[in-house]
């Protein structure tokens, strides 16, 4: 096994847990409703975070692209930009789902469309910052 595959392995071993981490921290915030947890968004934004960097050092660029808008998102809830009501957890919660089948494919990972999955980002972003909610 060359050290690049053991990075990889490693990545991915790592990320099916994040991946989880962040489930489990959209579940939660769904759950509070408007009572929103500094701590809960910080440690979802932080493991999406690690994602989406340790998919750039290994040019997973699927990966690190969802990755990158999910953690933008949730910058904005950690900012109070976006307050996160059903919709958006639900896009969340499918994006992490979209993460893992990447990763579930890591080697075919960039042939693997995320358009839809962008395209339901890219839309929270606007209602947000159209104050649209």
């Amino acid at each position: 096994m060359t050290t690049t595959d053991q990075v990889l392995q490693v990545f991915t071993e790592e990320t099916a847990e994040r991946l989880s981490s962040i489930e489990s921290g959209l579940l939660k915030l769904e759950a509070d409703g408007n009572q929103i947890e500094d701590s809960v968004v910080h440690g979802i934004f932080r493991d999406a975070h690690s994602v989406k960097a340790g998919a750039n050092l290994l040019k997973l660029e699927n990966v690190e692209t969802l990755a990158h808008k999910l953690e933008n998102i949730l910058e904005m809830v950690r900012k109070g930009q976006l307050m996160p009501d059903d919709q958006t957890i639900t896009v969340l919660l499918e994006t992490v789902d979209k993460l893992r089948e990447l990763m579930d494919r890591v080697d075919e990972s960039d042939s693997i469309s995320i358009r839809l999955h962008e395209a339901m980002l890219n839309m929270v972003v606007q209602k947000a910052v159209s104050g649209n909610d």
